[in-house]
């Protein structure tokens, strides 16, 4: 049974008006020629704007966390097998779906760019079959549409529970679903929680997002049998 993997509550959301006339911002909108609402928030360039946030800026704008998932996600055997489906929910309730064969770039400027399109564009290419989507829905809505029983969070608040044997358990369940916090740190919110079948901690220590997506896969390839010769 194919996986679907969710990078939840990714750090990952257009410039708030708030900070768009911060110099940060308005320096990389006149590099990039765009206006500074068409930007996505990125920490490598905005730091000093993202402080100046009313809201908590902790741990926002970091596209580079779904990024290096989504290529350790995307080169996987799983994948190539077509056994494994690729969605990146966004702390504002946007989700982006990502087609199995779509070679994102290596590097994450540009990765960060194609984000910007597909904000404007709602999906890439704008026409033909799309290898990103983008519509806006919030996490449990779209848990229910997948798969309201088999949703499987790992988390540090979790509890204790080796990758191998979670993966061995959600092989035998129809439609299973893993989310990963698409996060630098903190915890998942009570919503996704609430949404999840379960919880779990897969490691003693805090692993980063894309750690744990290659264990996640890698074991699960190992649960289902994919063979590599």
């Amino acid at each position: 049974m194919a996986l679907t993997l969710i990078l939840a509550e990714s750090s990952i959301e257009l410039v708030p008006n708030e900070i768009a006339g911060q110099r940060a911002v308005l320096s990389s909108a006149h590099r990039k020629k765009k206006d500074p609402g068409r930007l996505i928030l990125d920490q490598s360039y905005h730091h000093s704007a993202i402080l100046r946030l009313r809201s908590s800026g902790v741990g926002r704008g970091r596209p580079d966390i779904a990024h290096f998932s989504l290529l350790v996600a995307l080169g996987s055997p799983l994948n190539a097998e077509h056994q494994l489906q690729c969605l990146v929910h966004t702390r504002d309730d946007y989700v982006i779906a990502i087609d199995p064969s779509a070679r994102l770039p290596r590097n994450t400027d540009r990765f960060t760019s194609l984000l910007e399109q597909l904000y404007e564009e709602s999906r890439i290419p704008s026409r033909g079959s799309p290898l990103m989507s983008l519509k806006q829905e919030t996490l449990p809505k779209l848990l229910n549409e997948i798969s309201p029983d088999n949703v499987v969070a790992l988390t540090t608040q979790g509890s204790p529970k080796p990758m191998e044997i979670i993966a061995a358990d959600l092989e035998k369940t129809q439609r299973p679903v893993v989310l990963v916090g698409g996060f630098p740190s903190g915890h998942f919110s009570s919503q996704t929680i609430d949404a999840s079948s379960a919880t779990y901690r897969i490691d003693r220590r805090r692993l980063e997002a894309w750690t744990v997506v290659g264990r996640a896969i890698y074991d699960y390839e190992r649960a289902i049998g994919l063979e590599r010769f």
